[in-house]
């Protein structure tokens, strides 16, 4: 019998995913190949070496993250109700007059995945138990640490898939009992119990803050803060999902409040810390989210920082910049919704519906592109490029087409680089009827006359693949405001929901609320955390996102806002664009779990597959 080691397959001078610890220049010492397993657990630097390897492991659904091949620009934003992906020849996206049902492996982690590093994890906490060098202080952190990460590891499982197999020890590999490595799923309920206990067990020891050469790296606060996140969840489904499979998937009503409880005093202690506070405010909202600030907001608790020269990068700006700011190619990538934009209220708290007609019925002229938007939230400009919104040294151009002096409209009818065929004479002159960034249905420029704007770096001079190193939040103070909140709200104390909402609407400047119901706890979470990856998260744990739009995903399609320039008196005018040529999506309740996949089914027949899929 062996061991299984993950010593071997250490990278030298690899960038820490989650931390600003480097590896150079403790591992060029000696040809890697030749350290074994005993050197290692020897030396706290090639202690911290392995470190490297298992945050690097996590799977953060960051700005990399996609459904399948990237260019599909399926991600957690597109795939709920907040955006579409502005590509053609994608099946979630391309083709009006056809519906999209939501894949049964849709983000889905292959078991194989995730449990290669949570064995990697429970193998650094058995070595550790033998190291040389450090104290037991060292010792006690480092635990913390990876009990962390591993649980971390354990609720990307959880939140696709229910119950899984907990495996908290090494395995040892035998040729003659096979078996002895197969181990049947457990409950989701004791899955989720065991990523709050071992979170809850791991605060203790960890930081609470750490020293500037590893201020990325996990802290008590980075602990509870997914003890905050798991058991919001682990409450919503309790109360609004079923048990099935003698509850290898549900967890029973009677445990919610429990969860619910739980959420409420780890958000109450991130928040009491002292540590996070929400400084920056609503005219600078997205100044939180920009590589200028790096994370450094005193808002994040846990985020992964890229670094590009240590080849480290990610893609986003290149991948998803306006059209007219793609640097030759790709860009355009996430086109928010007019259902989102509108989800932002006005700064005086009335409903955020766009104001288009008159009260006879007739378009509103706006003189310039942005003054529709007036007086809206400004996490919304914040989040969102609308048209006119100023990008770089000039601002997003989207525009539908022009209406000629005697009322006749000439659409635009290609992306906006093909500029002969957005060329039409009007009484003689030629005009360009498309907007710099967009305004036809066709091509891959977006198809609502929006962009995100939250993570995109302005200040970016090569707009390349690799070149972007904004970080990516992972827990931010806002959110444990937001799961305080909705744990409130479900437990009854709307007082207290009252007065954590208001924290963020306050920061945000718009005007506090005088009571307060689930819905607008849902309201608030969903337009302060947009394109954070907890929108498609959140519809699934409500049991929302079968349900017919707007209420959730099931045909759902995404509308557009389409602005066009009036000649006749120099202004513009909008109106819906309810056919955005898009696909109707369908989400089955099935889809609340995500399939097994095959290959881990086969691998372990103790395996169960979810309802509603086949073996």
């Amino acid at each position: 019998m062996k061991k299984l080691y993950i010593i071997r397959n250490i990278a030298v001078g690899v960038l820490l995913a989650s931390t600003s610890v480097s590896c150079s220049d403790y591992l060029d010492k000696e040809t890697f190949d030749l350290i074994t397993p005993e050197k290692v657990w020897q030396d706290p630097k090639l202690i911290n070496g392995v470190l490297v390897k298992l945050y690097d492991g996590l799977q953060t659904e960051d700005l990399n993250y996609w459904w399948r091949e990237q260019w599909r620009l399926v991600n957690l934003s597109s795939a709920s109700d907040d955006a579409q992906g502005s590509f053609q020849k994608e099946d979630l996206f391309d083709d009006y007059n056809k519906s999209y049902t939501y894949e049964d492996n849709i983000f889905e982690t292959t078991f194989s995945d995730r449990y290669n590093h949570i064995r990697n994890c429970n193998d650094f906490l058995a070595q550790l138990e033998e190291a040389q060098g450090l104290s037991e202080t060292e010792k006690k952190a480092l635990i913390g640490e990876v009990r962390f990460l591993r649980a971390f590891h354990y609720f990307t499982l959880v939140k696709r898939y229910g119950g899984v197999p907990i495996i908290s020890a090494p395995q040892e590999y035998d040729p003659n009992n096979l078996d002895a490595l197969m181990v049947p799923r457990d409950k989701e309920e004791d899955v989720y119990n065991f990523i709050i206990t071992e979170c809850q067990a791991a605060a203790q020891d960890l930081p609470s803050t750490r020293d500037a050469s590893v201020k990325y790296r996990a802290t008590k606060w980075s602990a509870l803060a997914l003890v905050s996140r798991a058991a919001l969840y682990a409450g919503s489904i309790a109360k609004y999902g079923k048990v099935q499979l003698d509850g290898l998937v549900g967890i029973p009503s009677s445990s919610a409040n429990k969860f619910f409880q739980t959420s409420i005093e780890a958000s109450n202690q991130v928040i009491s810390s002292g540590v996070f506070s929400l400084k920056i405010k609503g005219d600078n909202f997205a100044s939180i989210f920009t590589k200028t600030t790096n994370g450094d907001n005193d808002e994040y608790i846990f985020q992964k920082q890229y670094n590009v020269a240590g080849g480290k990068g990610h893609d986003w700006d290149k991948r998803n910049a306006p059209f007219s700011h793609r640097a030759g190619g790709w860009g355009c990538g996430i086109a928010p919704t007019l259902e989102l934009v509108e989800a932002y209220e006005y700064v005086d708290g009335s409903e955020g519906t766009l104001k288009l007609n008159d009260d006879n019925g007739q378009p509103i002229h706006f003189k310039n592109l942005i003054d529709v938007f007036k007086d809206k939230d400004p996490r919304m400009f914040g989040s969102i490029y609308v048209p006119g919104s100023p990008i770089k040294d000039t601002y997003m151009s989207w525009l539908r087409g022009y209406i000629g002096p005697d009322g006749t409209r000439y659409p635009a009818v290609a992306q906006p680089d093909q500029v002969a065929a957005n060329t039409v004479t009007i009484d003689g002159k030629p005009y360009f009827v498309s907007g710099t960034d967009g305004g036809a249905d066709a091509g891959d420029a977006s198809k609502t006359g929006f962009y995100q704007k939250k993570f995109f770096d302005e200040t970016l001079t090569n707009v390349n693949m690799g070149q972007s190193s904004t970080p990516w939040v992972i827990f931010r103070l806002a959110e444990m405001y937001l799961n305080l909140a909705e744990a409130s709200m479900e437990t009854g104390n709307a007082s207290a929901a009252l007065t954590a909402v208001n924290v963020i609407r306050e920061r945000a400047g718009i005007v506090k609320l005088n009571n307060i119901d689930l819905d607008k706890v849902r309201h608030e979470r969903r337009v302060e955390l947009a394109f954070e990856g907890h929108r498609f998260w959140d519809l699934r744990r409500w049991r929302l996102a079968d349900k017919d739009a707007p209420v959730g995903l099931n045909n759902f399609r995404g509308t557009g806002l389409y602005p066009w320039y009036n000649m006749a008196d120099d202004t513009y005018i909008y109106e819906r664009g309810d056919h955005t040529p898009k696909r109707l999506r369908i989400f089955q309740e099935k889809n609340y779990y995500t399939r097994i996949n095959q290959s881990d089914m086969n691998s372990n027949p103790k395996l169960v597959q979810n309802p509603g899929y086949t073996n």
